[in-house]
């Protein structure tokens, strides 16, 4: 159990999104004003640099490589690297009650190094690719084993605002896209790491509202990490006005054993007077077995306030439900989280988070457990 458990935190977050909670917080409205991708995520724009150094930062210059060299308008760069420590203390509590253990464990490990390339050709298509490695690894793995490519797509957009069209792997566009991994809403809703999907996605972005509609199946070319299978999912989001923004959303994917049908609601409001943003998600679950027994209903729940006191730090506050099956007791797991952030110039951000997990008594996972993750994080 002790391993399993730094197992999944060590391969947590190796994936790099965007941060919803610089939507709305920021004057921004949309994701994609400051990230290439229409949904947001990944490399970000010369607008997004220029908002990391003068807005979200205490200072610096958010260009690539810092300035020292400007790559031609057609050609987008970047990279991130991660560090980190880990502290996991688990409680099991097995029977006899005089058997009760309590182990902590910890570790240092690089989180996260990929590079990041897009070329804009013909004005309105784009190619985007992104190359690194995997977090989690056995010890016999190649360096050639180990290499991922997490998200490559080819792409048609109108333009910053209007219709899009793209094809390869991503994530299909669908909730809060936070950047934790270990999240519920992430974790056990198909957007653990490394199961980015192969899709064809298209929709519409503008300034008040957005719409993605996706048709995806599991990676093929390597074997399938995470829930796999087939389907499609829609997001939709409007912002009624610049600090309120609400989303609904649907996904359906067949796999060879189970079907998950799901569907949820998102909402953000950003409170302009203390300068907090709260966040919210809420997805409700329904599992069936092709050759076993009746389904099941589940829930997914996040409840999420980030408060920007000053220039270049964010706190953070999460809780989460996570309840595999509605019809049965003891089984729920909920989790606490804090996390302190400081950006003290642009391409750095130091990170401090902890996680209170408690499993209910009817799983085998056992609990509670408490993890404490620090992390150092840089991009060109």
């Amino acid at each position: 159990m002790r391993a399993a458990l730094v197992c999944a935190v060590l391969g947590a977050a190796t994936s790099a999104l965007a941060y919803p909670q610089f939507q709305l917080s920021t004057g921004n409205v949309r994701c994609s004003q400051c990230h290439f991708a229409p949904a947001g995520g990944g490399l970000i724009n010369g607008y997004g640099r220029s908002e990391a150094g003068d807005t979200i930062s205490a200072g610096g210059d958010g260009r690539f490589l810092h300035g020292l060299w400007e790559p031609p308008s057609w050609l987008g760069l970047g990279a991130d690297v991660r560090v980190a420590g880990l502290m996991v203390h688990q409680s099991q509590d097995p029977q006899p009650a005089e058997n009760h253990t309590k182990t902590t464990d910890f570790e240092v490990f690089p989180m996260l190094a990929d590079l990041y390339g897009r070329v804009q050709v013909a004005g309105q298509f784009s190619a985007s690719v992104t190359l690194g490695f995997r977090g989690k690894t056995r010890p016999e793995q190649s360096a050639a084993a180990r290499l991922i490519s997490r998200n490559h797509y080819l792409m048609w957009r109108e333009g910053p605002t209007g219709w899009y069209v793209r094809a390869g792997r991503f994530y299909a566009p669908y909730g809060l896209r936070l950047p934790e991994h270990t999240a519920y809403i992430e974790r056990f809703l198909g957007f653990d790491v490394l199961e980015e999907s192969y899709n064809v996605s298209g929709g519409y972005v503008g300034d008040e509202w957005e719409l993605h509609l996706t048709a995806f199946t599991a990676d093929f070319i390597r074997e399938s990490v995470g829930q796999g299978g087939s389907g499609g999912a829609a997001y939709f989001e409007h912002r009624p006005t610049q600090a309120l923004a609400w989303g609904a959303q649907a996904r359906v994917s067949a796999g060879s054993e189970t079907t998950r049908s799901q569907g949820g609601l998102v909402g953000k409001a950003f409170l302009d007077g203390p300068r907090i943003l709260l966040l919210a998600e809420a997805d409700l679950v329904r599992e069936t077995f092709k050759d076993a027994g009746p389904g099941r209903w589940q829930l997914a729940g996040y409840l999420g306030a980030a408060w920007l006191p000053v220039r270049g730090w964010m706190v953070q506050l999460m809780l989460e439900r996570w309840d595999e099956d509605l019809a049965r007791s003891g089984v729920a797991r909920d989790a606490i989280g804090a996390e302190l952030q400081w950006f003290p110039t642009a391409h750095v951000e130091l990170s401090l988070y902890g996680r209170l997990q408690v499993i209910g008594t009817g799983s085998s996972d056992g609990s509670p457990s408490q993890v404490v993750l620090l992390q150092a994080h840089y991009y060109l």
